[in-house]
């Protein structure tokens, strides 16, 4: 089991260099919610955009979500 956690930042506070596990970081980038949406390459967790969009209109889960 994979856990995610939400946390806004900007971008020059992301390093992938100072990972604890940098082992599988191949590259990162940022993506807006339109590129997330229209992207043809597979991005896990399944669902991912439609979870964004709902906290990014203020859904913001009470407990959380089990994504396959």
């Amino acid at each position: 089991m994979e856990r995610y956690f939400l946390a806004r930042v900007s971008a020059a506070d992301v390093d992938p260099t100072r990972a604890t596990q940098t082992d599988n970081i191949r590259e990162h980038r940022w993506w807006s919610l339109p590129e997330l949406r229209a992207t043809r390459e597979t991005v896990y967790p399944v669902g991912l955009a439609d979870l964004i969009a709902a906290v990014a209109e203020g859904r913001t889960p009470k407990r959380p979500v089990v994504m396959t």
